[in-house]
């Protein structure tokens, strides 16, 4: 059969497709109006793509956004977030739900789960979860019977998916606390036992080790100075003795001296005067040349007291020398001794050091996993609870019939084409033709009385 012939037999028998797709589309709208009512109740979250970890201060990255809601949407379809929906509601205390778990429990799988994991199974498949990558939004929905259930068991997936996100930062967090809670005792332990270990190698010694002291060396530094300051006063006061006794600066400046010179110059000028005038044997010239004697002895001895005191002065300021260079000699083997006792105990305080370290990092881990694990902050959102629908979903009874009459269209144009197969007519020149296989010589139109 052509398409010609296909279109003139489902012309000619138009009353039977149509009688079909009429009877298919009734029944389809009858069933849809005795079937039950549903409705769905949709709760929605967003995720802060800039949410920042308020212990951390780490920020989520915008790259992996889209895995993050699918890893979102698999944690709401979990098995475990429907088992908290039914503990939240006492699904398994509910009497309807026992009888048909009760009259489903022949036809179940032995084995396949208590009352607790088929309820849950049951709400997961009228459970849908959405989510899109174009936004960040998070859509839950849930199917039921009354719009009051729908909202009810919709808010209660969306209440335990809160509780599972919130659980899956604070558990590991948890748990690394309590892994450095432990640490935390063994690494105090070890760094007293160091500490202890150092403070007993200073009291053995005496000394105080630590890492850097750059005031050790002012002690020394200072008895070098005054040690110099001591040598310099020493060569003055040594090339001051050492000078003639009639040529030293002391001696000119001694004023007994300078008063001294001064009587022996005017004393022997009178015996000059006197010598001239008088004669060696005048009682004047005898007196005169007397005092003049007498002033060259104290003039000798004050220069010989003078002399005596640069002398004395020089020794003196040897020997302050010689108890400088003493001190500096002890200042430098104490230094020496100093420094090659804290070279031996650097490694007591190193070891101290890196212990107290390590016991800080670990103290300020522990105290940022003890607070994450106490935190109640999510990158969730909740956008908008669910609420009861004021209509119901479906079944949708135009949708129904026209799907029915559809179906009976095809249904009649099949049974149609079978009674054209069980009947067969001749509908049209081209299949006399091909059922005859003789020539066509003519054809006859037969046309209406009435259009004649």
């Amino acid at each position: 059969m052509d398409l010609q012939g296909l279109l003139l037999t489902l012309r000619a028998r138009w009353l039977t497709i149509a009688a079909f797709a009429f009877i298919v589309a009734a029944v389809a709208g009858v069933t849809t109006k005795l079937l039950p009512k549903h409705y769905i109740a949709t709760a929605q979250v967003v995720v802060n793509s800039q949410y920042v970890n308020p212990v951390t201060g780490v920020q989520m990255q915008g790259m992996l956004i889209p895995a993050y809601l699918n890893t979102q949407s698999m944690i709401l379809t979990n098995r475990t977030t429907a088992l908290k929906v039914v503990d939240a509601l006492h699904l398994a205390d509910d009497p309807a739900w026992q009888a048909q778990y009760a009259a489903l429990a022949d036809k179940l799988t032995p084995g396949a789960g208590s009352l607790r994991e088929w309820i849950a199974q049951s709400l997961l498949s009228k459970f849908k979860v959405g989510a899109s990558d174009r936004d960040n939004i998070i859509s839950m929905s849930y199917t039921a019977g009354r719009p009051d259930q729908a909202a009810r068991v919709a808010n209660a997936f969306l209440d335990a998916y809160l509780q599972a996100n919130l659980a899956l930062r604070t558990q590991p967090a948890e748990r690394t606390a309590q892994w450095y809670a432990a640490q935390l005792k063994v690494q105090q332990a070890d760094a007293e036992r160091a500490q202890a270990r150092l403070v007993a190698y200073q009291k053995e010694h005496g000394v105080i080790l630590t890492d850097q002291d750059p005031q050790a060396a002012a002690p020394l530094q200072a008895l070098a100075a005054q040690q110099a300051a001591a040598a310099a006063i020493n060569y003055a006061d040594t090339s001051r003795a050492q000078v003639a006794a009639d040529h030293s600066a002391d001696v000119m400046r001694d004023p007994v001296v300078q008063s001294l010179k001064t009587s022996l110059a005017q004393a022997q000028a009178r015996l000059s005067q006197l010598a001239k005038t008088e004669g060696p044997n005048n009682p004047q010239y005898l007196a005169a040349q007397a005092e003049a004697d007498s002033l060259q002895i104290k003039l000798g001895q004050q220069i010989a007291t003078v002399q005596r005191a640069v002398q004395s002065t020089a020794q003196v300021s040897r020997q302050s020398m010689a108890d400088m260079q003493a001190a500096v000699r002890a200042q430098q083997q104490r230094f020496v001794a100093d420094n090659t006792l804290k070279a031996e105990g650097q490694f007591l305080v190193q070891q101290a050091a890196n212990a107290q370290k390590l016991y800080g990092a670990t103290l300020r881990a522990y105290q940022e996993s003890q607070m994450l694990s106490k935190s109640d902050q999510t990158d969730i959102t909740v956008l908008s609870r669910a609420v009861p629908p004021l209509t119901p979903t479906g079944p949708r009874t135009l949708i129904s019939v026209a799907v029915g009459g559809l179906l009976g269209l095809v249904l009649g144009m099949s049974v149609a084409l079978a009674l054209e197969q069980l009947r067969r007519k001749v509908r049209s020149v081209q299949e006399v033709i091909d059922l005859t296989g003789a020539p066509l010589l003519g054809t006859v139109q037969l046309r209406p009385l009435l259009l004649r």
